[in-house]
């Protein structure tokens, strides 16, 4: 058997103990059991786990009514020496919350997530604040219940948060499929690709500097769905804003006897943008951070960010 987690090393920059993590449940309800086994790693590793006061809330399948999750979410900034806010899942409701943050009293405390987070990491993206493209804070209990090469890749998806936290550099393989092919430079920006394609249009629709590199990943979709998903995000940003698209892992998606490379490629195929695929973010096991917004350099021999 494995043992468990006793050791903070995948999480030290979230602090030596001395410090408040702050958890919340800005979009779908979360399981009570997976709750419970989250904060109690995160006391057992040495940390000080703050778990808002409506993160158990239900409201159909979202973590409480929007009312609620706003509480949380502005009380989890002002807590008292946080150094992080960190999502306990995705699902869906991050896109109701943006019109109604108060974003000029909110204290600049790094926020932590991924899946539907993507709206609320291209919200703190658009006002220069700092966020993260991180695996969700009950995918430590994933963690310590996995074991072989699962749990060497879950690890290291943990670990990474250090650095970017940190504000170090950072570098992916990639592997290169179609368009220009001379290096690139650009801003990261992103994330799940369906939950950013049903924002389009709207308040909380991404954000796209000019040049941007565009990270896409999906979990559990069809292809004509993601095609569906891909082609109305690309209409909507103007794709010769973009350097370079990305693509992340896409889980449990069939795509018969095509593949999402092959359909993006389509799709950009008339924009003189570069395209790779096979970098270690999304819902799988290998989910590297990356900070939102900082620029990177992107060619053959990888994705790399400078400090910042």
């Amino acid at each position: 058997m494995t043992p468990p987690i006793t050791e903070p090393s995948a999480l030290r920059p979230l602090g030596d103990g001395s410090r408040t993590v702050a958890l919340i449940a800005p979009a779908g309800a979360v399981l009570p059991e997976r709750i419970k086994a989250t904060c109690a790693l995160l006391t057992r590793m040495g940390y000080r786990p703050q778990l808002m006061n409506n993160a158990r809330a239900r409201h159909r399948y979202l973590a409480g009514t929007v009312e609620q999750r706003l509480e949380d979410f502005h009380a989890a900034f002002n807590l008292a020496d946080v150094t992080a806010v960190w999502c306990l899942r995705g699902g869906y409701g991050c896109a109701q919350l943006v019109d109604h943050i108060d974003w000029q009293n909110l204290p600049d405390v790094p926020l932590l997530g991924y899946s539907d987070i993507s709206v609320l990491l291209s919200a703190f993206h658009a006002r220069g604040r700092r966020a993260l493209h991180a695996p969700v804070a009950t995918e430590l209990a994933l963690l310590e219940q996995a074991d072989g090469a699962i749990r060497e890749a879950r690890g290291a998806s943990m670990a990474s948060i250090a650095s970017v936290l940190q504000n170090g550099g950072g570098h992916m393989e990639t592997t290169y499929v179609a368009g220009p092919q001379a290096p690139v430079e650009g801003p990261l920006i992103g994330g799940n690709l369906t939950t950013l394609a049903s924002v389009a249009g709207t308040s909380g629709a991404l954000h796209v500097p000019n040049g941007a590199i565009l990270m896409l990943e999906d979990v559990g979709e069809r292809l004509y769905r993601l095609e569906r998903s891909f082609f109305q995000l690309l209409a909507s940003l103007a794709p010769s804003r973009l350097s370079a698209v990305c693509l992340g892992s896409f889980i449990d998606c069939d795509t018969g006897d095509s593949s999402v490379e092959a359909m993006v490629q389509a799709w950009l195929s008339p924009h003189d943008v570069a395209l790779y695929h096979q970098l270690p973010f999304g819902h799988g096991a290998h989910n590297q951070a990356w900070p939102v917004g900082r620029m990177a350099r992107l060619a053959a021999s990888g994705l790399d960010w400078a400090p910042g």
